[in-house]
């Protein structure tokens, strides 16, 4: 599978050599790889998360199945990335950067063994692991880190509800004030139409109520209690080609320890919120997500923030 997108932004106050815009993906196989220019992507229209990126980009990976047996499944994955003329981070879009190129890679270990009963819209149970190493690498510096995350739910009485501890941690050898070293964390991370995951919030990076890559840290310790609500199923509610399907109300309060074992840097972060998803198909066949938010931040037990979010994730 090969994907060609090319683009030209029109705005006079953009550097004449970042108004153009190609990407090249493709996939075979077990293998992805990417070559980017300017890499620009339409959703980043209806911010506020920012994919595109300045510069130049090679990417290749490789997804190499261990196991799989429906419902469970091991991935060992590999990916190492080349860029140039970049002037923010790759994974952090608030982050600007003091060097120009930059050699990352990843290897990561990620397993998943979930179940849903009948007429479920999300997982009810099971558990999910991943340990993942991330290099980076500059003239003279190559920060590593080391992270791992583990997902273990289980169904409530109520009926296709379920309660789901969602723990993260992560390590990193490197200078404070390097921005390779640091992990970075903010935000529900939806935009306002989107392509990508729903419930954003449950990824390590994410932190409702907190602006996007706000927090930092070289090491940090995060845990989330996450509790799906019975959902809400639509029988006759619109017309064959607009129909809703069903709502799901969602409840999270997250806990984040930056930096635990260094007494002057430490800091605790607190999320609180909940999330809304309604689902409806268009034309008989697209499936769309409207989904709204809000989250409550807390620093040292003190609210700092919150945010509201609203998103409509098509196809």
């Amino acid at each position: 599978m090969l994907g060609v997108t090319a683009a030209y932004t029109p705005e006079d106050k953009l550097a004449s050599d970042e108004r153009g815009h190609l990407d090249i993906t493709g996939r075979y196989g077990f293998w992805h790889g990417e070559l980017a220019w300017n890499r620009s992507d339409f959703y980043d229209l209806f911010g506020p998360t920012e994919r595109s990126r300045k510069g130049y980009a090679a990417k290749l990976g490789y997804d190499w199945l261990l196991v799989y047996d429906a419902p469970e499944r091991l991935d060992l994955k590999f990916d190492v990335a080349y860029y140039d003329k970049i002037d923010t981070l790759p994974g952090a879009q608030n982050v600007l950067t003091n060097f120009t190129k930059l050699i990352t890679a990843e290897i990561g270990l990620h397993y998943t063994n979930l179940k849903r009963s009948i007429g479920a819209v999300d997982d009810e149970k099971g558990i999910t692991w991943e340990l993942v190493y991330d290099g980076s690498h500059v003239t003279q510096e190559n920060p590593p880190q080391f992270r791992a995350g583990l997902d273990l739910g289980v169904p409530l009485p109520l009926p296709h509800s379920s309660i789901w501890l969602r723990s993260a941690a992560g390590v990193a050898n490197g200078d404070r004030n390097s921005v390779l070293a640091n992990f970075y964390f903010g935000g529900f991370g939806n935009n306002y139409v989107d392509d990508h995951s729903v419930q954003r919030y449950r990824e390590y990076y994410s932190l409702p109520g907190f602006k996007i890559d706000e927090v930092s840290a070289l090491n940090y310790l995060r845990e989330m209690i996450d509790l799906n609500l019975p959902p809400y199923i639509f029988k006759s509610v619109g017309t064959p080609s607009f129909y809703l399907t069903w709502l799901r109300p969602s409840l999270f309060a997250a806990q984040l320890w930056t930096d635990p074992g260094n007494a002057a840097r430490k800091a605790q972060y607190t999320s609180a919120g909940g999330q809304v998803d309604l689902s409806f198909s268009i034309l008989h066949r697209y499936n769309m997500t409207l989904s709204a938010g809000y989250a409550v931040g807390f620093q040292q037990s003190h609210q700092t923030e919150n945010e509201w979010m609203l998103s409509l994730k098509i196809m």
